[in-house]
């Protein structure tokens, strides 16, 4: 924290020294995630989105479900069981749990199958936001446009200078028009930049929480038979 703070006041001060060059330049700031929440395309992905991880959480819950039904039959009959009965009942499970993680990981892990399902159907909204608010400060005649809502920090800003609404007009305007309910989803749209082609996560990187239920690991039985 302390280092931090040494950061920062060294940043406030080669700002200060900088002041007579920045006098010299427009700076304006945008609200990229106001501007993703305001987009119809983007609020269509997210539901996408949602909708996947409910039916992949609904997939780990039966798995877990299982894995507790099965542990429960083990807990009870351990006590009359044959060593290799038991020694069977043990190996399932464990295989059982090993399955679960593997599908957790697959779904949900840093380079899961929802991270690749964000990246692909998100990039394309994300490109059209960031080069419409490139080409809005651009004719604007802005030298900067900073996003607030992508890790800059801004104590005081007039209002004057906040493209946000301006920049979710002109994008509206730029995107194609918009198919009946049922008639088309996104990843039909096109090329140049439209929603539906493969890419990266949005600034504000909205990821559905996920509710993965985790077993007590005193639950697990032991890998010897007999324990």
């Amino acid at each position: 924290m302390f280092r931090a703070r040494i950061s920062f006041l060294a940043f406030v001060l080669l700002g200060f020294a900088a002041l007579p060059a920045l006098a010299q330049q427009k700076i304006a700031y945008v609200d990229i995630a106001a501007i993703m929440k305001e987009l119809p395309e983007s609020q269509e992905a997210q539901r996408m989105l949602d909708a996947q991880v409910d039916k992949w959480q609904e997939e780990l819950q039966e798995m877990e479900d299982e894995w507790q039904a099965k542990y429960n039959d083990y807990d009870k009959r351990k006590l009359i069981l044959t060593d290799q009965g038991r020694a069977k009942a043990e190996k399932d499970l464990q295989e059982l749990d090993a399955k679960i993680m593997s599908f957790r990981d697959q779904k949900f892990g840093q380079d899961g199958e929802l991270f690749k399902l964000e990246d692909q159907i998100m990039r394309p909204i994300q490109d059209l936001v960031f080069d419409q608010v490139k080409n809005l400060g651009v004719e604007l005649g802005y030298d900067y446009v900073f996003d607030k809502s992508g890790g800059v920090m801004i104590i005081y800003a007039k209002e004057d200078y906040d493209l946000t609404k301006q920049a979710i007009e002109r994008i509206k305007t730029t995107l194609p028009p918009r198919q009946i309910s049922g008639q088309g989803q996104p990843g039909q749209q096109g090329q140049q930049g439209q929603p539906g082609q493969p890419g990266q996560i949005p600034v504000q990187q909205q990821v559905p929480q996920t509710r993965m239920p985790e077993r007590n690991a005193d639950e697990m039985p032991s890998d010897q038979p007999g324990k």
